[in-house]
């Protein structure tokens, strides 16, 4: 949010990262049409003219989102996860409680919305998954001597991690009902699905 001065007014400072994280947020709540520039000032407590130190127009906004979205919700993800030296289970849930923490599914949710009326966010919607899918494919074959399967299982963990938020009812750390340890054994192929 805005910093505030020792008199408690905000000084009108709001970092590009917090933009876009009110941008996300209204995309995931109401849609693309939803992400306009007096919408997000007001939400972050600052004039408009705040906007244009970090973004060109409203066009620009939504590129920067699309980069962020890629970036946050991915990259990072993956670079959290790739290098660690652990067993793949520990790795895979590792992975999880990341997507969970960050609530990815809910911004993948509001991408694929936004997809179905942009070629353009269709497209980078497809590389997502495509990136998603070969980094968890690297992950299995890294401990997986049956390769056969390993593409069905990175697609499992893709598709379920994106939609189990959205799906199910989160209930502490976990969504009801869920047995997380035994899906995750499945997908790294600890055990005979």
């Amino acid at each position: 949010m805005t910093t505030k001065t020792e008199t408690g007014h905000p000084t009108g400072r709001v970092t590009k990262q917090q933009w876009l994280a009110a941008a996300l947020d209204n995309l995931a709540s109401a849609g693309v049409e939803s992400v306009r520039v007096a919408d997000l000032a007001r939400t972050l407590c600052i004039s408009k003219s705040g906007f244009y130190w970090h973004f060109r127009d409203r066009d620009d906004l939504l590129d920067e989102m699309k980069a962020y979205w890629v970036d946050e919700y991915s990259h990072r993800l993956i670079s959290q996860v790739f290098g660690r030296d652990e067993p793949i289970q520990t790795r895979l849930l590792n992975l999880v409680s990341l997507i969970r923490t960050k609530q990815a599914g809910k911004y993948d949710l509001a991408f694929t919305a936004w997809a179905k009326r942009d070629p353009s966010v269709h497209e980078l919607l497809d590389q997502v998954r495509d990136l998603r899918i070969e980094f968890v494919k690297r992950l299995l074959s890294s401990e997986s001597s049956a390769c056969d399967d390993v593409e069905a299982r990175a697609r499992l963990f893709v598709v379920y991690f994106s939609w189990s938020e959205v799906m199910f009812r989160p209930v502490d750390a976990a969504l009801e009902g869920e047995p997380l340890n035994k899906i995750i054994e499945i997908i790294a192929g600890a055990t005979e699905a």
